[in-house]
């Protein structure tokens, strides 16, 4: 993996501002709205009764909005964390495209990206037998 400071191009699409602000966005929402009350139970709990790999996201993203890190994080381990991720890199690429700095790209081989894949997939199960355990 080589890590690589690149200047932004013309026609370069600012992932980190598209899905931070996603996610600042899903945030506010959830701190302005009843979202626990609109959200459907899990389907997938119901039926099986085992939680889904998703399972207390939505009360995860609730917890973040309101400032309540250790509990969104006991609730939805990967989702808080990859929330919290998404918009502290939508604020450094703020900062990155207003003053004009360099980026952070990191360049895989092709090796490299199927072990990305892999420990994406190994992250979701564990995700999904820690949820398993505590509920």
């Amino acid at each position: 993996m080589q890590i690589v400071f690149r200047k932004r191009t013309t026609g370069d699409i600012e992932y980190g501002i598209i899905f931070g602000g996603m996610s600042l966005v899903t945030l506010i929402i959830a701190r302005i709205m009843p979202v626990l009350s609109l959200a459907p139970s899990c389907f997938f709990k119901t039926i099986t009764g085992i939680p889904c790999p998703t399972c207390g996201a939505t009360r995860s993203v609730v917890y973040l909005a309101s400032g309540e890190i250790s509990a969104a994080i006991i609730m939805n381990p990967l989702v808080a964390l990859c929330v919290l991720a998404a918009v502290l890199i939508f604020f450094l690429s703020l900062v990155t495209l207003a003053f004009d700095l360099p980026r952070i790209n990191m360049v895989l081989t092709t090796e490299e990206g199927n072990a990305m894949r892999s420990g994406v997939i190994i992250l979701i199960l564990v995700q999904w037998a820690y949820l398993i355990v505590t509920s």
